[in-house]
């Protein structure tokens, strides 16, 4: 029975030091977290996406408990002067006079970069339990244009994996959906993955009110279309897998890739004779008619 007791008090001896070995080593990490400078944070942070052609501005970063970080905004843009590769510029540079549509998303003559993104309040937030399975992963969140982002992102040795849904986002004066040419109202929900230095990119936009022409075809303004979907993915080129807009009586599919600065692809126009504009789009479309009621546009542009 002795003999017992002493058994169970170096069982409870080996325990309390293991708990005090964890407590030390914990408050030697949390030490070394406050000890870390919130500029040198940024400066991370700012320098991840090198050879992406993306640059991140970091407005009113504060580090919280447990290796947690809160940055007020985040601002994401090209790092060179775009063209648009899919749409012309927008209404207002055209002669339109509604003011709630953004003036073209372009930069200046010394070719300084355009605004793609930014995010509003973002929290990052690592998990404790994929640091103890050695595959280190951070939960990000935050706000865009009045809707949601949610994302994780998987460290590994190369290029981290990246997961991010995006809900309930307004369209209008989004940078990075009017770089494509779509302008006006509606509600964008999007995934993006990647893995392996591959991505893809989904979209949707329901209850669409747009501004505008589709490109290079005056005769079909795009108020037209009422839903719009997308899916688009990044190897060593960008490929416009599907880009599809639908309204009474017309569907529209874009397709091609983008690579060396050049997009190469076809626009596909479907119609019937319920569309309101037939007539008139039947006849600016006769030289690149397939069959009936169907055509297709080839379409390159240099980026």
């Amino acid at each position: 029975m002795v003999k017992t007791q002493s058994q169970g008090g170096k069982g409870d001896f080996h325990i309390k030091k293991l708990l005090i070995s964890l407590l030390i080593l914990f408050l030697c990490a949390w030490g070394i977290w406050f000890a870390i400078p919130e500029s040198f944070i940024a400066s991370y942070i700012k320098d991840s996406p090198k050879g992406q052609n993306v640059d991140i501005e970091l407005i009113g970063l504060k580090k919280g408990l447990f290796y947690t970080i809160n940055i007020e905004r985040v601002l994401l843009n090209t790092q060179q002067k775009l063209n648009n590769p899919l749409m012309p510029p927008s209404p207002t540079s055209a002669g339109g006079n509604n003011q709630s549509i953004s003036p073209p998303l372009v930069g200046g003559d010394k070719g300084e970069g355009v605004p793609l993104l930014t995010i509003q309040n973002m929290d990052i937030d690592p998990d404790p339990l994929s640091i103890l399975k050695l595959t280190p992963q951070i939960n990000i969140n935050g706000q865009v244009n009045l809707g949601t982002i949610r994302g994780l992102i998987t460290m590994k040795q190369r290029n981290p994996d990246l997961y991010v849904v995006g809900k309930n986002i307004q369209i209008n004066g989004l940078s990075i959906i009017e770089r494509t040419g779509i302008y006006g109202d509606g509600t964008l929900n999007f995934k993006f993955q990647r893995a392996d230095e591959k991505g893809e990119f989904t979209f949707s936009i329901e209850d669409a009110k747009l501004k505008g022409a589709l490109p290079g075809i005056g005769a079909l303004p795009l108020n037209v279309f009422k839903n719009v979907k997308g899916l688009l993915t990044i190897e060593d080129t960008l490929n416009v897998d599907s880009l599809t807009m639908e309204g009474k009586g017309i569907y529209v599919r874009i397709k091609g890739k983008i690579k060396e600065s050049n997009f190469d692809g076809n626009i596909e126009i479907m119609v019937d004779s319920s569309f309101d504009l037939y007539a008139v789009l039947q006849a600016f479309l006769e030289r690149y008619k397939i069959s009936m009621g169907y055509y297709v546009i080839p379409y390159t542009k240099k980026i």
